[in-house]
């Protein structure tokens, strides 16, 4: 039978806010090693981004990039999701039962 793939994009509403949250969440030496490989990467290098800016602005240009996909793809989006599970887990039940 063919499949009907549904794209699930948990999208926090405050990029920096999460990232802070995940970093204080994982502690170290996640967050440091995390912090350098990005500030390292080519794309932050090339624009002098460093630690915990670096990851923000990777993050803001992943949203816009998603921005441009996501309507070229049966979606849903959920924003904050770890407000509410309950909420988010029926909202991806009710997409895939709806597809």
């Amino acid at each position: 039978m063919p499949a009907a793939p549904l794209l699930v994009y948990l999208r926090p509403s405050d990029v920096a806010d999460a990232i802070r949250r995940v970093h204080a969440e994982r502690g170290e030496p996640w967050s440091s090693r995390n912090y350098a490989f990005v500030s390292a990467c080519p794309w932050a290098r090339r624009r002098g981004l460093v630690g915990e800016r670096a990851v923000v602005e990777l993050y803001r240009a992943w949203e816009q990039l998603v921005d441009e996909l996501l309507p070229t793809v049966d979606s849903v989006v959920v924003t904050d999701p770890q407000r509410d599970w309950a909420e988010t887990l029926q909202r991806v039940y009710d997409a895939v039962s709806a597809s």
